[in-house]
């Protein structure tokens, strides 16, 4: 049962980068290197947006079984369980325009947002030491990779809030942050389901 919920995980994981390039080509008035990819839920690509953010949650969520299933630490388990709640909150409160007044939904979705990318990262950095020695060479290699390339944009993420000057290359971090997330899972899942 593990085996094949793993593989599930990984099929939905591999899906959301494919299904964020259909998004933004149904919506190209943002511009990918400086807008968030959350304005999608206010332009014409809503409904897809949606639907991307729901093969998340759902993803995240089959994910947080199947690593209780494989015997992963709880904590990690609770992180999982917690990043779907945070998945939840951005889908429901939409986020504010650049330069359109601060609403209380735009801040609320701007915390979800913030928590769900912690807990990605901190389940990505604490798994791939357990993951990456029981899977296959290629395949810790990959995880172990993918890691870093979270950790990186992660880091380019926060600069880009923090960093006036670096603000223009926000809407690139992200994106490069959410394709590295949801190929780290799919690597794990299939750890896991080769164990």
């Amino acid at each position: 049962m593990t085996t094949a919920l793993a593989l599930l995980s990984a099929l939905l994981y591999a899906a959301a980068p494919p299904l964020l390039a259909v998004v933004q080509a149904r919506d190209p008035h943002h511009d990918t290197v400086r807008d968030p990819v959350s304005d999608y839920a206010l332009g014409t690509a809503r409904g897809l947006f949606q639907w991307h953010g729901h093969l998340g949650t759902l993803a995240a969520a089959l994910m947080a079984g199947v690593m209780h299933l494989a015997g992963l630490p709880g904590w990690l388990v609770a992180c999982m369980a917690a990043v779907v709640l945070a998945r939840i909150g951005v889908l429901l409160f939409p986020t504010d325009l650049e330069g359109a007044p601060k609403t209380a939904s735009g801040r609320l979705h701007m915390g979800f947002a913030v928590a769900s990318f912690a807990l990605y990262y901190t389940v990505a950095d604490n798994a791939t030491p357990l993951l990456a020695p029981a899977a296959p060479p290629a395949l810790a290699g990959v995880l172990i990779a993918l890691r870093w390339l979270c950790a990186w944009a992660l880091a380019a993420l926060v600069a880009c809030l923090l960093l006036p000057p670096l603000r223009r290359w926000f809407g690139l971090a992200e994106r490069v942050f959410l394709i590295a997330v949801p190929a780290w899972f799919a690597a794990a899942s299939l750890a896991i389901a080769v164990r």
